[in-house]
């Protein structure tokens, strides 16, 4: 009977052929399957964290600049190339489109006027890391009405009827 070290055995030697490899190749065969591991996990660990800088109010229809930047155990998040996507609770807002963040960013990029939010009352504003699961921040932003215009028809009829 065959113990379980010679059933494992003749099993990887099958996966890799009738070579012998040895315990090295054997190894490195591990680590490179837990390298792929990782890297179709992804970076979404508890560490990982977005920033969102918006102003906490604003008037409706008028645009803001917004801010992101990705955070890795508290520091800045430098060699990020993820793709950040915004939605609101906002059904009318204008918001950027997907964006993947470049190494230019440096972890932190900016769309200046890139919102507006339409409706008024307490709204808010979500961005989200593609493929990066739990990697969410939401900020809140209260929206006032825009002002009443008062502008008044001068309109002048010249003539009779």
């Amino acid at each position: 009977m065959k113990s379980m070290h010679n059933i494992r055995r003749s099993r990887i030697l099958r996966r890799f052929g009738s070579h012998h490899y040895g315990p090295a190749m054997l190894q490195l065969s591990s680590l490179l399957a837990f390298a792929v591991m990782l890297i179709a996990i992804g970076c979404a660990t508890t560490h990982a964290t977005l920033v969102v800088t918006a102003p906490s109010t604003t008037t409706a229809g008028t645009p803001f600049t917004i801010t992101v930047t990705a955070m890795y155990a508290g520091k800045r998040d430098t060699i990020i190339n993820s793709i950040v996507q915004f939605t609101s609770s906002d059904s009318a807002a204008i918001l950027p489109g997907y964006y993947k963040f470049t190494a230019a960013d440096a972890g932190s990029h900016t769309w200046p006027n890139g919102v507006t939010l339409m409706t008024p009352g307490n709204q808010t504003i979500t961005a989200t890391m593609l493929m990066e699961t739990g990697i969410t921040t939401t900020v809140d932003v209260n929206v006032t009405a825009a002002a009443a215009s008062n502008s008044q028809s001068n309109i002048r009829f010249f003539g009779g009827l």
